[in-house]
């Protein structure tokens, strides 16, 4: 009834993950590196590791997707074995740069990052004295160091890890494989509907190929809680198709922008042909709704007038 990966993957379709992978962790540790020592500020030094750690998640999880890998449990240890990289690479090349600024010494992070030991050796000797305050006083005295820069540190590589292997997991599954056709399904479509009043009640018909439910919602607006359904296609064969229903929810605040929640309803439910070209009808249907309405308003405008 869903759609599950298949588990298949090459020794080719790793290489492709594992060297898109890698490139990009070698560009974005230089680039985070760089810029930590440039950012006082706690929050951002924060937002800038999830941003590296995101960003070498989707570049090693498009890579994955270009070697057509359909193993999920693949595709975590190859993005976790990508983030490590990616964050160890970020300690070399921040200590040589820390080494360059601070005690005027010129290293090589290639060279050094052959050596763990010395890596650790320069993670104790800073860490000893600190680089950084968390109150951004800049003095000395008040360098963040010892136990709290050790947690600080582990923290960070937590986070890196983490966020990378998620992100990459998470486009792996993104969207359904046609195995017949040896190739990732496209949007086939995708409509905003009114919320359902029972999300249940619509899971149960949806899952017994009645979409009658859906046709009867209406159209659904970005700014209210709506219903998102968004059909998979096998654009060469056209046979097989999965569709994923999301119930959006806004939370509306007294002050400052609305707090939006989801809750997918079905995930890659696999649908025949009649039930997909249904759905295109009904995207097709809404898409025209805001053009008919002008029209109508405007002739029954006219029609008053006579």
């Amino acid at each position: 009834m869903y759609y599950q990966h298949s588990g298949r993957y090459t020794f080719g379709g790793l290489i492709v993950g594992l060297v898109s992978g890698t490139i990009s962790a070698l560009v974005l540790a230089y680039a985070y590196a760089r810029g930590s020592i440039l950012i006082p500020e706690v929050h951002l030094a924060a937002f800038a590791t999830l941003f590296f750690g995101g960003l070498v998640g989707l570049a090693t999880g498009w890579g994955l997707v270009r070697g057509k890998v359909r193993n999920q449990r693949v595709a975590l240890v190859v993005t976790a074995l990508v983030s490590t990289f990616a964050l160890y690479s970020s300690w070399a090349m921040w200590i040589a740069a820390v080494g360059k600024r601070w005690a005027n010494k010129d290293i090589s992070w290639a060279i050094l990052a052959q050596h763990p030991v010395a890596v650790w050796t320069l993670m104790k000797w800073i860490n000893h004295y600190g680089t950084w305050s968390l109150d951004n006083s800049g003095s000395a005295t008040s360098a963040t160091k010892g136990l709290e820069l050790w947690f600080i540190w582990a923290g960070e590589a937590l986070l890196i890890v983490g966020v990378a292997t998620a992100a990459g997991f998470a486009v792996v599954r993104q969207r359904p494989f046609c195995e017949a056709c040896n190739r990732w399904c496209r949007d086939g479509a995708r409509v905003l509907l009114a919320p359902p009043p029972d999300a249940q009640q619509l899971k149960l018909q949806v899952e017994s190929n009645d979409l009658r439910p859906l046709e009867a919602l209406g159209p659904g607006s970005k700014t209210d809680d709506h219903l998102i359904v968004a059909l998979h296609s096998c654009d060469q064969c056209n046979q097989f198709h999965t569709l994923t229903l999301t119930q959006m929810s806004m939370h509306r605040k007294k002050f400052g922008h609305p707090r939006v929640s989801s809750k997918t309803i079905i995930r890659q439910l696999v649908v025949g042909p009649g039930e997909a070209q249904t759905l295109r009808q009904l995207s097709e249907k809404v898409a025209q709704a805001p053009k008919l309405a002008p029209e109508r308003a405007c002739g029954a405008a006219v029609g008053g007038k006579r």
